[in-house]
């Protein structure tokens, strides 16, 4: 398996690619809102994006979905926050930028281990940010959204979001048996020990 990154959109989300090298097929995690930018990228690498696994439903992380869904992508997202993908709540009126709503292919839920091209994906709940946030497990890999940061941790001050569960869900991940790599959703990669040393998530607020 190979990992391509590519920030894309006025927010600068974190676009990953996990690509099977035999088939050159690819799951992308958090495609942003850059139609264009994906196109482009699969072009550039010479891969075909066929599913597409939503940390959560905010416009800056699940902008192009539907778009990418119209070109035969399977949009995977937490049942929780599935239903933001069609109302307010992706906070894209907030911002003034455009959303098109879409229903989701494909619903997850906290424990579910996903076989997608040849990679294994296991969801585990991190509420926080949103009530339905989840992170990505492959390998020795967490993507975590906007849940945990390079000695940071993600907002909760936007609908749903919760401080409380946000600590308990970092508190999870911390507690991993392990060594992992963190690919969050903005700015820079870390990995959990350091972030178990570092991170100072419980002064928070």
């Amino acid at each position: 398996m190979k990992l391509y990154h590519l920030p894309t959109g006025l927010l600068h989300v974190n676009a990953y690619f996990l690509v099977n090298p035999q088939t050159n097929n690819a799951i992308l995690i958090d495609g942003g809102e850059s139609y264009k930018a994906i196109k482009k990228a699969e072009q550039d690498l010479g891969v075909k994006v066929t599913a597409l696994l939503l940390t959560h439903a905010h416009f800056d992380h699940a902008g192009n979905a539907r778009a990418l869904q119209k070109d035969g992508v399977k949009v995977y997202i937490s049942k929780i926050d599935a239903p933001k993908l069609k109302n307010g709540l992706n906070l894209a009126g907030d911002f003034g930028r455009q959303f098109e709503p879409l229903d989701a292919d494909v619903l997850v839920d906290d424990g579910d281990e996903l076989q997608i091209e040849g990679i294994t994906v296991k969801v585990i709940a991190t509420p926080g940010h949103t009530d339905g946030s989840v992170t990505f497990m492959v390998d020795d890999m967490l993507f975590t959204g906007d849940t945990l940061f390079l000695q940071s941790v993600g907002r909760t001050d936007f609908p749903t979001g919760d401080k409380n569960q946000l600590i308990n869900s970092v508190k999870r991940l911390f507690n991993l048996d392990g060594e992992y790599k963190v690919y969050p959703g903005h700015e820079d990669f870390t990995t959990l020990s350091h972030e178990r040393k570092y991170n100072m998530f419980v002064d928070y607020d």
